[in-house]
């Protein structure tokens, strides 16, 4: 029984032994015997900034001298460091069946930090500036290196919040600009700093009229604000698969729901922050002019940041959202050039309308986004134009008994060619130069969160760097329009992501679409794709597998670096025949059960994806 308290002080008397406690106990010396004579907080800027200097001090010499209190104060952070890793890593994947998967609770797994928030938040507001109480308590000799580093903490708190805060105020207005107003080089820096001095002139008006009453009651609104205005999601997924600490279990969210409870998490904390160090009237205003600046610009950043920050950043994501994702429905269009057909067609309107398509007429090319077909012809030559002329004459559409179907098979028929051929050029641009080493592509056209083709290299190792998606995006090739379509197809077709060997040419890759096409511009019955289906197609085999999140990791490997593997999907592999010679590389024949490999190809997907506008061109804007 005597072992464990004899090792603890062995220990504590190691640490506190030799010359360097010696130099801890003289500077502490020096900070209660001179500190209390202080006036203001602006006398502690000293002491404050001695501490850091001392121990980054005592860092540096722990490499050639031994330094126990150094080198304990550094194991203890790094232990708390890799302990709070483990409980908040956030593993991330893409879930394209949410209803596999059990919803996540409110706040998205963030209930419980969110409510314990909540709750000080209701007991912290009456007791306004509790922590500034406590900082003016500790002005006394014994306890004032307690009140310098408590101090340092504070003012070190409210630093960090103002660096975030100025450059992603900067970066939301030069983001709204560039997507909206179009504005480039001087126009969109002189746009730039009139919006900055405005919002300046703003909150420097709000706090000399309100003072940081009103910031709490801004910031009060902001933690209420989510529940009022949120971004969008389309009514079915993909969705986020998520998992908190290494043994999290994941679960599916919808974006939407993440970005609103972490914009009502940071108000919150923020609200927290302000409240417990606001001005009270039991301490004098004058001990802390420092702390009371920097609390200033903290509270009102983060008042505007959570407020008319949040909501010019949700209306650009929600605009962005419904003009690129495919997953949100769009409305057909039939473009006419003034002429005799479009009049023909405009006084059909209703039965056009009645057939489910919108009838416009311009005398400008549309441009990719714009229209789905294209009828009549311009005066003179015909400029080249992303948007296919419609190949039925205007007069077969207005005798046919249901128009509306030849309009829809004019329009999948020339979609699937085209995205046929742009899907076959992307892959061209994928393949390797140094031949077939058993590895592939990722193709996952229709999703608004990946941005472009992503490769499968070394699939073996764990330790290989982040795959990052490489030429042309889905977006500038292939348009939204083109994107819905696939989206069409995939979605009833039962396929959510394409892997394509490298064997596989982007000709046979073609010759796969075009049956996946052909069966749902017939409308095939039943509607989801089998195996055999793609027998016909030389030199290839296509499997159709599904994979669930990675629960519990790789054994052996740390869990935060095989626990990105949990993306829910059916993939259909499109792989080189080799039923016929002895070549085994490649993917699991169908029903074979080692799908690791594929679990860890998989996650190289989400590594490259972020929500995507207009990356180059083919976006209405």
């Amino acid at each position: 029984m005597r072992l464990v308290p004899t090792q603890l002080l062995a220990t504590l008397r190691r640490i506190v032994a030799g010359p360097e406690s010696l130099m801890v106990a003289m500077v502490v010396a020096l900070v209660e015997m001179v500190g209390p004579s202080s006036l203001d907080d602006v006398d502690d800027i000293p002491w404050v900034l001695l501490l850091p200097m001392l121990l980054m001090f005592g860092c540096s010499m722990a490499r050639y001298r031994s330094l126990p209190m150094t080198t304990a104060i550094l194991d203890f952070a790094v232990s708390v460091f890799h302990r709070l890793r483990g409980r908040l890593v956030l593993s991330l994947g893409l879930d394209f069946h949410p209803e596999r998967s059990p919803r996540l609770p409110p706040f998205t797994g963030l209930r419980r930090l969110l409510v314990l928030l909540v709750l000080a938040a209701f007991v912290l507001a009456p007791a306004q500036g509790v922590l500034r109480e406590v900082l003016a308590v500790t002005r006394v000799r014994g306890l004032y290196t307690f009140h310098v580093l408590l101090l340092g903490v504070v003012w070190s708190l409210l630093a960090a919040g103002i660096v975030i805060a100025a450059p992603a105020v900067i970066l939301g207005v030069l983001e709204v600009l560039k997507r909206r107003a179009a504005l480039e080089g001087a126009s969109r820096v002189a746009a730039v700093v009139s919006i900055l001095a405005l919002v300046t002139v703003l909150l420097v008006s709000l706090d000399a009229a309100l003072g940081l009453t009103g910031c709490l009651g801004v910031l009060a609104f902001a933690c209420v604000l989510p529940s009022l205005v949120h971004p969008v999601d389309p009514p079915r997924g993909p969705w986020l698969n998520i998992a908190v600490g290494r043994t999290g279990r994941p679960r599916t969210a919808r974006l939407g729901e993440v970005v609103r409870d972490v914009h009502r998490l940071l108000a919150l904390g923020a609200f927290a922050i302000v409240c417990v160090l606001a001005p009270s009237e039991r301490v004098s205003d004058a001990l802390f002019p420092v702390t009371d600046v920097l609390l200033r610009v903290f509270g009102w950043l983060a008042a505007w940041l959570f407020t008319g920050g949040a909501l010019l950043a949700i209306a650009e994501f929600n605009r962005r959202r419904r003009l690129y994702d495919p997953a949100f429905e769009r409305s057909r269009v039939l473009w006419a050039i003034p002429g005799p057909e479009a009049s023909a067609l405009d006084l059909e309107r209703a039965a056009i309308a009645g057939a489910g398509w919108r009838l416009v007429i311009d005398d400008r090319m549309p441009d990719g986004d714009d229209a789905d077909l294209l009828v009549g012809l311009p005066r003179g030559l015909v400029p080249p134009s992303t948007v296919p002329l419609s190949r039925i004459p205007p007069a077969a559409f207005l005798v046919s008994d249901d128009p509306g179907a030849l309009l829809d098979e004019a329009e999948e028929r020339d979609k699937a060619e085209r995205a046929t051929l742009a899907l076959e050029r992307l892959l061209v641009s994928a393949r390797p130069r140094l031949g077939d080493r058993g590895e592939g592509t990722f193709l996952v056209p229709h999703c608004w969160l990946v941005v472009g083709l992503t490769r499968d290299d070394d699939r073996g190792g764990l330790d290989r760097p982040p795959a990052l998606t490489f030429g042309q995006s889905f977006q500038a090739v292939l348009g939204t329009r083109l994107r819905r379509f696939l989206y069409e197809v995939m979605a009833r077709s039962g396929v959510d992501v394409f892997y394509v060997e490298d064997a596989v040419t982007p000709e046979q890759v073609g010759e796969v679409l075009e049956l996946l096409f052909e069966r749902h511009i017939a409308r095939t019955e039943p509607a989801e794709v089998a195996e055999h289906e793609f027998v016909g197609v030389t030199g290839v085999r296509v499997v159709l597998h599904d994979v669930d999140p990675e629960g519990e990791g790789i054994a052996g490997v740390d869990a935060h670096v095989t626990r990105n593997a949990i993306s829910r999907a059916r993939i259909m592999i499109i792989g080189k025949d080799r039923r016929d010679d002895d070549d085994d590389d490649g993917p699991p024949e169908s029903g074979e059960s080692n799908d690791l490999w594929l679990r860890e190809s998989l996650r190289t997907v989400f590594d490259g994806l972020r929500p995507v506008g207009s990356l180059g061109g083919g976006g209405a804007s």
